[in-house]
């Protein structure tokens, strides 16, 4: 059982992480240039290199459980599109944001905020087990989320095979490799990576602070959609999860780890290709700002009621 005391001060601490961030943007010492340094920083390197670092401690003969739990991912996107389509087509969205709407509903920030709080939460460990479970998250957003921002627009969705080779996902195809074929990584080695993945926490959640600090927060508290959708984001997904994870009788471990990272709010890389494709990046911004606050007080709630 998951002591609720230490997952809520979790919780504190990375939202202290957070206000600082926001604090060094209005200083002046963090600004958007940085913050796509760091977020390149976090995404191709530290990141990665966590996930490669955490598979020095997981001792498993069943190595086949990997590639199930790949295959799990990408059934489990699948499952997200159609809650996105559904969920856009019952509730009052607008209907011009709808496939807006849809992408946010499939990609959550599984890197910048779900890996800093698995990792407080559940260790380094769970980190390679969460990195394998969203593999596929770079294959989806570069199909099905540009698929989504182009809808109804002239710039139509065209497969960029390369969008996929980042060195990100590369280096989280090396972690697999290393993991099923039992390779021994030298104690310098891990221990480097270690080091580097460890600078993870920290900057992504000053990272999410600065961003935080650049939007119109007045304007995104006050749009009740985003509230709407938020309780989608942040409670019917993980909830879901839980649903799925008690019928298949998932291990509780691992159970604890789809539902947490699946209540993360808004993934940050939907607003980049909104950006890049012309999409609403308001809508997006909004629900990035009002999900990313509410998940401070959301994810201790769905660990109480579902992981616990």
């Amino acid at each position: 059982m998951m002591d609720m005391m230490v997952i809520v001060r979790t919780m504190l601490k990375l939202f202290l992480i957070l206000c600082t961030g926001y604090g060094l943007n209005k200083a002046g010492i963090f600004d958007e240039y940085v913050n796509k340094k760091i977020s390149s920083l976090i995404v191709n390197l530290t990141s990665p290199l966590l996930v490669i670092a955490s598979v020095a401690g997981i001792e498993t003969d069943s190595r086949s459980f990997v590639l199930k739990l790949i295959g799990a991912g990408i059934l489990m996107y699948a499952c997200f599109i159609i809650i996105g389509i559904i969920i856009t087509r019952i509730l009052p969205f607008p209907e011009k944001d709808r496939s807006v709407y849809q992408c946010m509903c499939v990609f959550a920030n599984t890197s910048f905020m779900g890996y800093p709080v698995i990792q407080s939460i559940l260790g380094t460990e769970a980190i390679f087990y969460t990195g394998m479970l969203h593999m596929a998250f770079s294959i989806y957003v570069y199909t099905y989320g540009v698929m989504c921002l182009t809808a109804g627009k002239d710039d139509h969705f065209t497969f960029n095979f390369k969008a996929l080779l980042t060195p990100g996902f590369l280096l989280s195809i090396l972690a697999v490799f290393i993991y099923l074929l039992n390779i021994p990584l030298p104690e310098l080695i891990t221990d480097t990576a270690e080091t580097i993945g460890s600078v993870t926490s920290p900057l992504s959640m000053m990272m999410i602070g600065s961003s935080l600090a650049m939007y119109p927060l007045k304007n995104s508290l006050s749009d009740w959609h985003s509230y709407m959708f938020a309780a989608v984001r942040l409670l019917l997904i993980p909830a879901v999860t839980a649903c799925v994870c008690r019928l298949i009788h998932l291990d509780a471990y691992y159970s604890a780890i789809a539902i947490i990272i699946n209540g993360m709010p808004v993934a940050s890389m939907t607003l980049m290709l909104a950006t890049q494709y012309n999409a609403n990046k308001e809508v997006v911004t909004r629900n990035i700002v009002v999900t990313t606050l509410l998940s401070v007080i959301t994810i201790p709630l769905i660990t109480a009621l579902f992981a616990a």
